[in-house]
C-alpha cells in the first residue's frame, strides 16, 4: 500500500493499518522529514525519525501533513504496543498541537536560551543552555522543557542566543580528507568536517548558519552523514529552516 497525502490524510492511513490489523512498517515522508511507524496486528509498537525513537520523536511529526507520500511494507515484526491505539493517536495529536504552539516563539529545542537571573525554574539557563540540554538537566520530557522555555520567552525571563545545541557536535565526514589533485578548498564543508572542530567553531570561522544547516539536512537525508543523534538533529534543523522561511 502506498500513496500521497494529496489523496488520503496520514491519520486515515494509520487508521487503515490499525483496522486491518496489519503487521509491518509504515514509511512516511512529509517534505524532507521521514517517519517510520512499526505495527504488530494494527498496534504501534515502535517508530521514530531516523535514530530518534519513541513517542517523543513520533509526536514531532505533523499528524496532518499537506504534502508527502507513504508506503506500508508488510513483514514479520514483534513488540509490545507503545500504548492502546486510541490513546496513541490522541497523544500524538495533543503533543503535536503543543509543539505547534511552543514553536510560535521557539524555532527548535536546539535553540540556546539565556537568563541573567538565577531564579527557578530558569536558573538552568544562566550562561546559556539549549532546551534539549535543559530537559536533561531538569530530568523531564522534552515537551515539558519546551513548555517552560515557551513560558519564559513569553514572560521575558529568557532571551534567545544565536546558538544551537548542534553547534557542539563534532562530525567527521567519511570523505573529509579526500582531495582532488592534492588541493583542499578551505570553504568546502565536506573537507572542513574532519572531526578536528565542532560545528560552532566552523561557523565562527566564517561559515553561515544557514549554509551549514542546509548542508547537514541534505547530507543526512542522502545517507552521506550518519552521526549518532541524526534523527533529532534533522528534526530540529528542518524546524529552524521552516521558522526562517516563515509562513
Amino acid at each position: 500500500m502506498e500513496g500521497s497525502f494529496g489523496t488520503i490524510p496520514l491519520s486515515d492511513v494509520v487508521e487503515m493499518v490499525h483496522a486491518n490489523r496489519a503487521t509491518g512498517v509504515l514509511e512516511v515522508n512529509a517534505g524532507r522529514l521521514p517517519l517510520r511507524l512499526e505495527f504488530v496486528e494494527g498496534e504501534v509498537v515502535g517508530g521514530g525519525i531516523l535514530d530518534w525513537e519513541g513517542l517523543e520523536a513520533i509526536a514531532t511529526f505533523p499528524l496532518h501533513p499537506t504534502e508527502g507520500r507513504f508506503r506500508f511494507k508488510a513483514g514479520h515484526l514483534w513488540g509490545t504496543p507503545l500504548m492502546p491505539f486510541r490513546l496513541f493517536m490522541g497523544e500524538w495529536a495533543r503533543l503535536n498541537d503543543q509543539w505547534t504552539r511552543f514553536r510560535s516563539v521557539l524555532d527548535s529545542p536546539s535553540r540556546v536560551l539565556e537568563t541573567p537571573r538565577a531564579v527557578e525554574p530558569f536558573a538552568v539557563f544562566v550562561g546559556g543552555r539549549s532546551v534539549r540540554a535543559a530537559a536533561k538537566r531538569w530530568g523531564v520530557p522534552l515537551i515539558i522543557a519546551a513548555e517552560r522555555a515557551w513560558r519564559g520567552l513569553r514572560e521575558g525571563d529568557l532571551t534567545k542566543l544565536r546558538k544551537y545545541a548542534w553547534f557542539a557536535l563534532r562530525i567527521r565526514h567519511p570523505s573529509a580528507w579526500r582531495t582532488q589533485a592534492g588541493i583542499r578548498n578551505p570553504q568546502d564543508i565536506t573537507v572542513l568536517l574532519d572531526g578536528s572542530r565542532n560545528l560552532g567553531e566552523l561557523i565562527q570561522s566564517g561559515l553561515s548558519i544557514a549554509r551549514v544547516r542546509e548542508y547537514l539536512i541534505e547530507r543526512i537525508l542522502n545517507g552521506e552523514l550518519e552521526p549518532p543523534g541524526r534523527g533529532w538533529l534533522l528534526r530540529d534543523l528542518l524546524w529552524e529552516l521552516e521558522a526562517e522561511q516563515g509562513p
